[in-house]
């Protein structure tokens, strides 16, 4: 009887094995990817991000763009904002997206749209450093520099340790705006940071060169004043000395021409 429980007892272990083993192999043969499955349908498959999850498509989307994949930044990008409507970056990184694709009326839109959700950021908390570095940034894509300088100012001013970028990034604002004194001051103070900030290097000789145009056109400028005011005062001298002649020559009896 002892003999029939262990023969018994060691059937169903094995049973047991075989079942587990059936339902193992069956699990890998759903997550592998189908036998006539090519090398690129494999990599998108292992590479695609769970469809509900923004955090994952936006990862994807920056992922494509380093590696210069435009479309299909976009394609992850856009998802990810549909997912997660104030997914500010998201909209940002799709304008770049949208840009780099040759799209630049549909990156205004999404440049417009980051800024939407940012502003709403900003009143959440108002000190937030990197919200209105971003907004500068977006500001800076659609060309309106003034807005960049506003924001870009409250960036630095906000930041809790000193950052090169955005010194940077509001000297370049500056620099479009021709405001080149106070380029080469945000410039100066970027290269002070990070001395081997290459761009903000090669702005600086840009920057430098504006502000003496700008300089010499001031110059010049004011010669042209200084000369036009003596011109007028000549004239004003002479016109003066005139009307004493003619009022002496009245005053002794001479007669004025007739009109």
């Amino acid at each position: 009887m002892r003999a029939v429980r262990i023969i018994f007892s060691a059937f169903v272990v094995f049973v047991l094995l075989q079942t587990g083993c059936s339902k193992k192999q069956s699990d890998q043969n759903a997550n592998a990817p189908a036998a006539d499955a090519t090398p690129q349908q494999v990599a998108q498959e292992a590479a695609a991000p769970p469809d509900g999850d923004a955090r994952a498509h936006f990862d994807r989307g920056m992922d494509a763009y380093r590696g210069n994949r435009d479309e299909e930044a976009v394609e992850a990008f856009r998802r990810a904002t549909e997912l997660d409507p104030d997914f500010a970056e998201a909209h940002y990184r799709l304008g770049l997206a949208l840009n780099a694709a040759g799209q630049s009326k549909e990156a205004d839109k999404s440049f417009e749209a980051a800024l939407k959700v940012y502003e709403k950021m900003t009143k959440r908390d108002p000190k937030d450093a990197r919200t209105y570095y971003f907004m500068g940034l977006c500001y800076e894509n659609l060309g309106k520099y003034e807005d960049a300088v506003k924001v870009l100012k409250d960036s630095v001013r906000h930041s809790p340790v000193e950052d090169d970028d955005k010194y940077y990034e509001l000297a370049l604002a500056h620099f479009k705006l021709a405001q080149y004194d106070d380029s080469v001051k945000s410039l100066n103070k970027a290269l002070e940071i990070k001395p081997d900030n290459y761009p903000a290097a090669d702005l600086l000789v840009k920057a430098k060169d504006g502000a003496a145009r700008v300089s010499e056109i001031r110059k010049h400028q004011e010669a042209l004043r200084k000369k036009s005011g003596n011109g007028s005062t000549n004239s004003n001298a002479k016109g003066g000395a005139n009307s004493n002649s003619n009022r002496g020559a009245n005053r002794n009896g001479a007669t004025s021409p007739a009109n």
